[in-house]
């Protein structure tokens, strides 16, 4: 049986995502504009979601076209279409939902994603944030992540008061370390084996790979 996973795409700027990875996903989700961009580029959608403010009345008409399933809602809401696209993913049931696209731009719509991904991972639910040069995934118990030269950095920070974690396989090992939110021990590392493996053996932790803006 193929897993459930869920992609959602909430930026119209999306041509830094590869649509073999996008297609991938077992369910495509579309938020606000992006539903449009991504037809655009030749890529299903399974479901559009939002308020629709930044499309123009052609583009809605050819998302009512060409997506089967839309849920419209009202510009003034109590949820940003972002959290209404993950309340929908969870009905679901997916073993995995990556968010594409959801930071970069203003900075208190970035902290309201990852946010969300708490949410998701409360539901014992695979939770991941992507864009063009970050990779964040939201780790509890043990995670293992392959070297990869596309994201050279490693950095794992405390998502709850305080984490205890133990990392092999990186050039700055840590064994049963007590990391205090609000400092950066956890920075900047680096794998040197093929795989690093993290252990959070207390609390809950962000998980980064990223590269350097070109």
């Amino acid at each position: 049986m193929k897993r459930k996973t869920i992609a959602l795409v909430a930026h119209s700027n999306v041509e830094w995502i590869s649509k073999a990875d996008l297609i991938s996903y077992s369910f495509l989700i579309g938020v606000d504009r992006a539903a449009y961009v991504l037809l655009k580029l030749g890529i299903s959608v399974d479901l559009a979601i939002g308020d629709f403010d930044s499309v123009t009345k052609k583009e809605m008409n050819e998302i009512r076209t060409r997506i089967s399933t839309i849920k419209q809602y009202p510009q003034e809401k109590d949820q940003t279409d972002l959290e209404l696209a993950v309340t929908y993913a969870l009905t679901i049931h997916p073993e995995e939902i990556a968010l594409f696209g959801v930071t970069g731009g203003r900075l208190d719509q970035s902290l309201a994603a990852l946010h969300l991904l708490r949410t998701i991972h409360e539901h014992k639910c695979r939770a991941s944030v992507r864009d063009e040069h970050n990779f964040m995934a939201l780790v509890s118990g043990k995670y293992q992540i392959p070297k990869t030269k596309d994201f050279p950095y490693l950095s794992i920070l405390p998502a709850t008061d305080e984490i205890i974690v133990t990392i092999k396989g990186c050039k700055y090992p840590l064994e049963k370390y007590r990391m205090e939110k609000g400092t950066t021990l956890g920075v900047s590392n680096v794998i040197i084996s093929d795989f690093a493996d993290i252990s959070v053996h207390k609390g809950t932790a962000y998980c980064v790979l990223s590269r350097d803006r070109e």
